[in-house]
């Protein structure tokens, strides 16, 4: 299909970072002649053309529906008439704003879509030739390529997935998944664990071999990624790691074992902002839907707020259908009913605190084995045993990560239900269409016919009723863990390794979605999920990874290279208390030898002293003489600290009421003590 070259790299060094410069050569894949199972068609090609300049063409034959569909790369912008052999289909506009896709169809019916001509012979066949001409001398060569039988020979070999949660509170994920494409095996491999003790290393072994360690970060959160081909987040897979099967077991640090089964959808880690409940409905026929129910009583209220959200799909456009709900003990009440749009789609939608979308006076109270019917074919139960919605914090985090490392972009028109799931679609920064499911599943399109392809993450739902929240997604942080922990471990790091920031010119250098920062004469980066790293010197974004804080630092990592300056005023008073062991103020050595400073001992006798500016500094034991006969004293600077000169026992007394938290404190504790770090 593709054959792929290695990309050209400036090194990182001196005054910025260089940006990457791509080469790439495509030729046409003859593949093997096989008979398709589902007896319909799949034909596919790539076509070549001068320099970068080429395009993809799939022939399907699906239902007795024929369609060709052209995506067309680096072309030169213009008009070009596309062929099969030497039939004429029709012209082709590329634009500006590529990949340009086409398709000539036996039922057109969208934008982009011709018929195809009356006397060409359908079906299409194996060994074809498809052109692609410019119809003026200035567009690109033209681009070419043979049809061939398309691949179908991938199989999962194995699919497994372990979620648990061990006594003292800890809860594991991960997932393995080992697919044939031909002759080659591809695998992926995710692990996260939450609630171990932040900083702490935990190795992980698989059936008794070794496979890594993880370390935790600021907020006991860690994980390993390993995928074949390595792509970005992901590293290689090490030369021992086993073949994962169900009832393989994974243990990590030494007590902490779990026993790999089917793959299942991955459990939340953090704690949900109120009862989220999904419910599948089931039922005979096209129609498909699902339901969503949440409820939460907002901090400081007693009032409790709710949203219940229907949403089906694959029905009869402009029908209308009933929904109903019937308690244990009742009779079914209609509570709505929803018109399906053009392409067989609708929603029913009640949120307690929208005045335009209230619940309705005959909605029951829910109870384990209230049934929802919807319409004559679907149903669904209320029981104990439906599974959690996944927390809408957790879901933003992670689609900020996504949308950092893939680009989903959109022009504010969602093409939906396509693929006849009640799907939306959206493409990333490559021009590769991915969709969302009403259940808040994110697919990766495998290009056939159809919302079908890799599942690559699940969101809250609410990501599908609004996709801007993923094509536009903000950093919110974890919200696994305490913030005052976070922006201590960030003042601590920035004051170790003196971090400021690089020009933002340098970001994506290696391809990670990654910002740069420089301290103590070194290269650093920080990745779209918080991971600071210390950069190698290699041609690649890899290196020693120094901690894990969350998205926020990553959006804005000016909140890393100024993070003592967003610590309190008490959390410096106490981090100067607690790690210059600060013990007496001396107010008989004010204006000592006239000089502005005011004058603090540490219980081991090492001397600091305050100007009126409020700046702490350790003195280095010198007066120096200034002109007219005064004299002056020097040293180093500590930090500034709001209130130290007006009142400097803030600095040697402990507040009545602690600042942060026992964790931040404990980072805080040493904060002002450490040495730079110029490992």
């Amino acid at each position: 299909m593709f054959r792929s070259h290695s990309r050209s790299r400036r090194t990182p060094i001196a005054s910025s970072i260089g940006s990457a410069t791509t080469h790439s050569a495509h030729s046409a894949e003859q593949l093997e002649q096989r008979q398709l199972l589902s007896a319909d068609i799949a034909l596919e090609t790539v076509l070549e053309g001068g320099g970068t300049t080429f395009a993809k063409a799939e022939y399907k034959l699906n239902n007795g529906k024929h369609s060709l569909e052209f995506s067309i790369f680096n072309a030169v912008p213009g008009q070009y008439n596309a062929a099969v052999g030497n039939k004429q289909l029709g012209q082709i506009t590329v634009t500006a704003l590529q990949p340009t896709t086409f398709e000539f169809t036996s039922q057109p019916g969208d934008a982009g879509e011709a018929p195809f001509p009356s006397d060409l012979v359908l079906p299409l066949s194996s060994g074809q030739t498809l052109r692609l001409s410019p119809v003026s001398e200035t567009g690109s060569a033209e681009i070419s390529g043979i049809l061939a039988v398309e691949n179908e020979d991938d199989r999962f070999e194995s699919n497994v997935a372990v979620n648990a949660v061990s006594a003292n509170g800890r809860a594991l994920e991960a997932e393995y998944e080992s697919e044939q494409e031909g002759t080659v095996t591809q695998r992926k491999f995710t692990l996260k664990v939450y609630n171990l003790q932040p900083g702490s290393v935990q190795p992980v072994t698989i059936d008794g071999a070794s496979v890594g360690v993880l370390q935790a970060n600021a907020v006991g959160t860690g994980w390993l990624r390993f995928a074949d081909p390595v792509r970005a987040g992901f590293s290689a897979f090490p030369a021992q790691f086993p073949t994962i099967n169900t009832g393989s077991q994974i243990t990590v640090g030494t007590d902490f074992t779990a026993t790999w089964g089917s793959a299942a959808a991955p459990v939340s880690d953090d704690v949900t902002d109120g009862r989220q409940t999904q419910i599948e409905l089931h039922g005979t026929g096209a129609l498909q839907g699902t339901i969503f129910h949440e409820s939460f009583t907002p901090a400081g209220s007693t009032t409790e707020q709710r949203e219940f959200k229907v949403e089906i799909w694959g029905g009869t456009a402009g029908a209308v259908v009933p929904v109903s709900v019937r308690t244990p003990s009742g009779q079914p009440v209609q509570i709505g009913s929803i018109t399906l749009n053009t392409r067989g789609f609708g929603r029913l939608h009640f949120e307690s605190q929208d005045p335009a979308k209230q619940f309705p006076a005959s909605f029951p109270a829910l109870t384990d084995g209230t049934v929802f019917i919807v319409g004559t074919t679907l149903s669904g139960a209320w029981t104990a045993t439906n599974p959690t919605a996944e927390s809408l914090h957790r879901s933003a985090e992670l689609a900020y990560q996504l949308d950092q490392t893939m680009g989903f972009t959109s022009n504010g028109v969602y093409m939906e239900n396509w693929g006849k799931k009640g799907e939306k679609w959206l493409k990333d920064r490559t021009g590769k269409w991915h969709f969302i499911t009403p259940d808040g599943g994110l697919y990766e399109w495998d290009l056939k016919p159809g919302a079908n392809g890799r599942r690559i993450a699940i969101l809250d739902d609410s990501f599908h009723l609004r996709p801007e929240l993923l094509t536009q997604a903000k950093a919110v942080g974890s919200g696994v863990g305490s913030d005052d922990l976070l922006q201590a471990t960030a003042a601590k790091l920035d004051r170790e390794l003196g971090l400021t920031l690089a020009a933002a010119s340098n970001t994506n250098w290696g391809g990670l979605q990654e910002k740069w920062l420089r301290g103590n004469g070194k290269w650093y980066f920080i990745t779209p999920d918080g991971t600071l790293t210390r950069w190698d010197g290699s041609k690649t974004a890899t290196g020693t990874v120094v901690a894990r804080l969350d998205d926020r630092f990553h959006e804005t990592p000016a909140r890393l290279s100024e993070a003592e300056n967003e610590l309190t005023d008490a959390e410096k008073q106490f981090a100067a208390k607690t790690s210059l062991k600060l013990a007496t103020y001396d107010s008989k050595l004010d204006k000592w030898q006239g000089i502005d400073a005011k004058w603090i001992k540490s219980s081991t006798n090492v001397w600091y002293f305050v100007r009126p500016n409020d700046d702490v500094f350790q003195w280095d034991q010198k007066v120096y003489s200034k002109p007219g006969g005064q004299k002056d004293v020097g040293g180093i600077k500590i930090s500034r600290i709001a209130g130290a000169w007006a009142n400097p026992t803030l600095l040697t007394t402990l507040p009545t009421t602690l600042p942060g938290t026992v964790a931040s404190r404990a980072v805080l504790d040493d904060l002002f003590a450490d040495a730079p770090d110029f490992s």
